[in-house]
This record gives structure tokens, C-alpha cells and sequence, in this order.
């Protein structure tokens, strides 16, 4: 499977990985599944490893995600730690839309940096 969504009940954070290319019908598959463990855990912290993605070349679907996750539950109070590999640049444009339609995201390029801040205060941090 091009992904794969755990809930890790010590850390109250849903785990995401993803291993391909992050495009629209992965990205609503995925979101879909991280809304039901939302709304299972009650938690509002995701921590998405993306060192493996390759985000889709096409800027519509990018510009589509973030209302795309709201319609299946996942709000803009849940925070998110984007994970990736390599250069910012390449991810900087989803990190800018999840965040100019106000969401709560974050790029790191490494998961302990990711951990630190979704663990750090409240979810405005």
C-alpha cells in the first residue's frame, strides 16, 4: 500500500506514511482514513512522514487539499508535522496553501524536530 495510518495511543498522534506519489486520489484516500481515527481517538496531532512522497506536479490538486481534508473531518485545529526528505522547496507550496487556509502544518526534515513541535505547548505552537 502507497500509505499507511496508525494511532499510537502513548503519544495520543496519528502516524502517517507515505511511500510514492502524493496525488489527489491517494491524498483523499488518506484523508479519509486519518478523519476516522480522528474521530475514533479524539486526538489532534499528526505527525505525516513524507520522506518517500513525491508531491504531485499539478497545482490545482495541491491548491484542493486542504478543503478536500476538512470535508472529511480533518479541521484546521489538528495540528500537523509534515515530514520530508531533501529539500523544503518541493513540499514549501503545500506547506503555504494548508497554512494560508488556516491550517495549523509545519515542515521538518527530521522526525525528532517534527516531535518536538507537535508535542510543544498547544496546537497554536
Amino acid at each position: 500500500m502507497p500509505y499507511s495510518v496508525e494511532y499510537d495511543e502513548k503519544t495520543n498522534c496519528i502516524y502517517v506514511s507515505v511511500d510514492g506519489e502524493l496525488n489527489l486520489s491517494l491524498f483523499d484516500s488518506m484523508a479519509a482514513e486519518v478523519a476516522r481515527c480522528l474521530s475514533e481517538c479524539g486526538c489532534r496531532r499528526i505527525l505525516n512522514d513524507l520522506r518517500k512522497a513525491r508531491l504531485t506536479k499539478s497545482v490545482a490538486d495541491v491548491y484542493s487539499m486542504p478543503e478536500r481534508a476538512m470535508k472529511v473531518g480533518i479541521t484546521r485545529a489538528v495540528k500537523r508535522a509534515l515530514v520530508i526528505s531533501g529539500a523544503i522547496s518541493k513540499f514549501h507550496f503545500l506547506e503555504t496553501v494548508f497554512i494560508n487556509q488556516g491550517n495549523i502544518v509545519r515542515l521538518f526534515n527530521s522526525i525528532e524536530e517534527a516531535r518536538l513541535w507537535l508535542f510543544d505547548g498547544d496546537a497554536d505552537s
